[in-house]
């Protein structure tokens, strides 16, 4: 049945084509007036135009690594490997991320590279609460700012204000910040 439609459709596509191109090859009565053999186009329906969807929220209780992973796979092939380490130090997370301690989390990862002189972080979070993910978004916020601010490292702090961003789909929730010449992704969280 499928093999019959599309050979009709074929068809039918042919005929309107052919019916398209035919020019006569009868001299027009009037020089002047060129539009006798003219094939004049019927008006077209505007296309119809498919909504979009909405981004895919990943799923309650998606590994963070597999972001993590997805960005790192993201990197151009002749890019340096980032060195990032997986820091679980409450205190230095704690000094990095003030306010971050009293939001109830599901799952968090934070990695940090072994010098903190360059801006390169990636932090993903899946906050419990979803009335928390914009308290989340602000402490994420917050540290962009303070790294912005830094007027220790003037070219980290350039980093910091050029290429750190916050993502955040359902109750998950991204800080990242590469140096220059990496890749950040539109989405981090459409990336699984």
């Amino acid at each position: 049945m499928k093999k019959l439609v599309v050979m009709l459709m074929t068809l039918a596509l042919l005929v309107s084509l052919c019916g398209c191109n035919a020019v006569t090859d009868e001299p027009s009565n009037e020089a002047t007036n060129n539009t006798e053999n003219v094939a004049t186009p019927e008006p077209t329906a505007a296309p119809t135009v498919e909504p979009t969807e909405e981004p895919k929220q990943p799923e309650p209780g998606t590994a963070l690594s597999t972001f993590y992973q997805a960005i790192l796979d993201a990197q151009p092939a002749d890019a340096e490997p980032l060195i990032l380490f997986e820091e679980n130090n409450p205190d230095l997370i704690g000094s990095f991320y003030p306010g971050l301690d009293g939001i109830e989390l599901s799952q968090q990862v934070f990695y940090m590279p072994p010098i903190v002189t360059h801006p390169c972080e990636i932090v993903l979070v899946e906050v419990k609460n979803e009335a928390d993910v914009q308290k989340v978004v602000d402490v994420f916020q917050a540290r962009i700012d303070r790294g912005a601010d830094d007027t220790s490292y003037l070219e980290s702090a350039a980093g910091w204000a050029k290429f750190a961003q916050v993502h955040k789909s359902g109750n998950f929730v991204c800080m990242i910040v590469l140096p220059e010449g990496y890749v950040i992704p539109e989405n981090v969280f459409e990336m699984q």
